[in-house]
């Protein structure tokens, strides 16, 4: 007997409509665009790793076709959605005798003249797998359309924050398509979207309010209301129509499936205001640096606003200003990091050990002027480093060329590309210890605490300007429909465009 084959896939990228970058193929190529055999050799432990795990423990056959992981940017161009509907649909073309098709998505990526890119990729791929079982795996950050919905037999989000469930959501995904391929029968999929965004920096799936409604989740499964159920906190820094937190169920049942999803929606609105978090200025923290007592860890602080993996560009100054400004420099050991090819090649060309004047920030991001500094070139780096858990393990990250400058006893690492910036392994690939350090800075939301927690007591998220800010009322939204919480609030949810009596 012929073993049963599954196509298998994937196209990662989270994208963000208020940078002012703009992502294009080249990001895929910079991170990881692999074909065929080359991705059954991969070692990063994601989610297609965890579906051949499963595949081959039930004897099933994988077919890889392509896979494709950026880091988050801005909107992708008209253009790179043409080259990369092309590259996909040739992969998908010269494959055939499947029983099932498995694609991993992130579930926020825009591009010029299409707000839902995954949506588009999946009609596309329904069009030419016909019939066939299909299960798309999302981030937990995705913003799933009625599109999505319609398209998928079966769709599986993340269920940790920060990320730590790649694997097993492969595998979570492999399960239900391989039960659809022993069954002959496909579950239904519902969803409930939300008029809400609320700030990624407060959605902890370890303890707080998202903690609790996957409490709920985990309840409702045991009771049989749904087979799968998937929250979606979506990611907020997207300006399009059709946006907001979702519920996604799936049910051999699909009424059953319908009330779990509106069961999960109504609670989820009832905690919208447990998400807002408190910010903190740079000031504030380094005279709270002052009492850090011996064990404590680094001060680990968050520049979230200016996050790559929210799609920023990471060249913001605003806290090497700060810092600089009150003198912490001299008084505590700092590490920090910026985005700056310029700054690179200036510092590069004036070699290790020697003195040189820069201007580092807003070298792409016009909402700042370039600071002037002087400082001792430390390092010199390929900016090559793998992943230890910030992100999917085993990733191989690129920052491009890099160099550290010393300016006092602050190490300034600075980078010409944006990376993943919350793993420790960023910084210890060019030499520096976060654990050793009094002030760490990320630039991340979230992500950063599956490491940083381990190393540190004081985690604070700051108050900076930036194009992914955690208070999401700083940002101006043009095509967003409204009304839409945090934006507006005292409204009947369920019928958003009903005025409240």
């Amino acid at each position: 007997m012929n073993k049963p084959k599954v196509l298998i896939g994937a196209v990662i990228q989270e994208s963000n409509t208020f940078s002012p970058a703009r992502s294009t193929m080249d990001d895929f190529r910079r991170h990881r665009l692999q074909f065929g055999e080359d991705i059954l050799r991969a070692r990063t432990e994601n989610e297609l790793s965890g579906f051949m795990r499963a595949a081959s423990a039930e004897g099933i056959e994988v077919i890889p076709t392509m896979a494709a992981n950026a880091v988050s940017s801005g909107v992708f161009t008209a253009d790179a959605l043409e080259e990369l509907k092309e590259t996909l649909l040739r992969e998908l073309q010269s494959h055939s005798g499947y029983s099932g098709v498995y694609f991993a998505m992130h579930g926020a990526m825009v591009a010029d003249g299409c707000d839902d890119v995954e949506g588009c990729l999946m009609e596309m791929i329904r069009g030419v797998i016909g019939d066939v079982p299909f299960v798309v795996s999302l981030d937990l950050h995705a913003n799933v359309t009625a599109k999505m919905a319609s398209l998928a037999d079966g769709i599986v989000g993340f269920r940790t924050y920060p990320h730590t469930d790649f694997v097993s959501t492969g595998m979570r995904s492999a399960s239900l398509l391989f039960s659809m391929l022993r069954s002959g029968r496909k579950p239904a999929v519902r969803i409930r979207k939300i008029p809400m965004i609320v700030p990624a920096e407060n959605s902890q799936s370890s303890h707080g309010p998202f903690a609790e409604l996957w409490q709920a989740v985990e309840e409702g499964e045991r009771r049989g209301n749904s087979r799968v159920t998937s929250l979606f906190p979506v990611q907020p820094w997207l300006d399009i129509e059709e946006m907001g937190c979702a519920v996604v169920t799936v049910h051999e049942d699909g009424k059953a499936a319908e009330r779990e999803a509106e069961r999960l929606a109504d609670l989820f609105w009832q905690k919208r205001h447990e998400f807002q978090i408190r910010l903190h200025s740079v000031r504030e923290i380094v005279e709270l640096a002052s009492g850090r007592q011996a064990g404590d860890g680094p001060f680990v602080i968050s520049d979230s606003a200016d996050s790559p993996g929210a799609g920023s560009t990471g060249d913001s100054n605003f806290v090497l200003r700060e810092l600089l400004s009150c003198g912490a420099h001299l008084s505590y050991s700092i590490l920090l990091t910026i985005v700056d090819a310029p700054a690179v090649a200036r510092a590069a060309a004036a070699g290790e050990g020697r003195s040189v004047e820069v201007d580092v920030g807003y070298s792409i991001c016009p909402d700042g002027e370039p600071l002037r500094v002087c400082g001792r070139v430390r390092h010199i780096g390929d900016g090559r480093f793998t992943l230890a858990g910030g992100y999917a393990k085993g990733t191989e990250a690129n920052m491009g060329r890099c160099v550290v400058l010393e300016l006092g006893r602050l190490s300034l690492l600075i980078t010409e590309r944006p990376t993943f910036s919350g793993d420790p392994s960023m910084y210890r690939s060019v030499g520096l210890e976060p654990a050793s350090a009094d002030i760490v800075l990320v630039k991340s939301a979230n992500q950063f605490r599956a490491d940083y927690e381990a190393i540190s007591k004081h985690i604070f998220l700051l108050d900076t300007p930036g194009r992914s800010p955690a208070d999401l009322r700083k940002l101006v939204f043009n095509k967003l429909r409204r009304p839409c919480y945090p934006l507006d609030d005292f409204f009947d949810w369920r019928n958003p465009q009903q005025k409240p009596t």
